[in-house]
């Protein structure tokens, strides 16, 4: 994601955020916008690292892209609470007027509960 400050005239600048589209193969990845970040908030509430979110967001994308799952696990040792949190999306990949193939990763929420454990 990359901020930018755009003039809307003489006395006023508005801030609005532009996500990035990760291009893996023929398909593009992101995860979906939120303004109130509710997906980096839950992120950084469960693990303990101080890297920021742009710096590991194409792993992450791409590890959801190759597992062909709708959530990614941090393992407990990486966690605050020391246990496992998976990460949970919805997956959308009829994008309109797409010229090529999408998935867009709709952040659901985090648990606890391996999602595996109820198929």
């Amino acid at each position: 994601m990359i901020f930018l400050l755009y003039k809307k005239n003489i006395s006023s600048y508005t801030l609005f955020e532009v996500n990035i589209m990760l291009m893996e193969g023929k398909t593009q990845l992101w995860f979906k916008f939120d303004p109130s970040n509710r997906f980096v908030k839950d992120f950084y509430k469960v693990w303990d690292s101080e890297v920021f979110f742009l710096a590991i967001e194409d792993s992450l994308l791409i590890n959801l892209y190759y597992s062909n799952k709708n959530y990614f696990k941090i393992p407990a040792t990486k966690t605050r609470m020391k246990k496992d949190v998976y990460f949970l999306f919805d997956i959308v990949t009829d994008v309109p007027d797409a010229r090529s193939d999408h998935r867009r990763y709709d952040y659901l929420k985090y648990t606890f509960v391996d999602p595996e454990r109820y198929k």
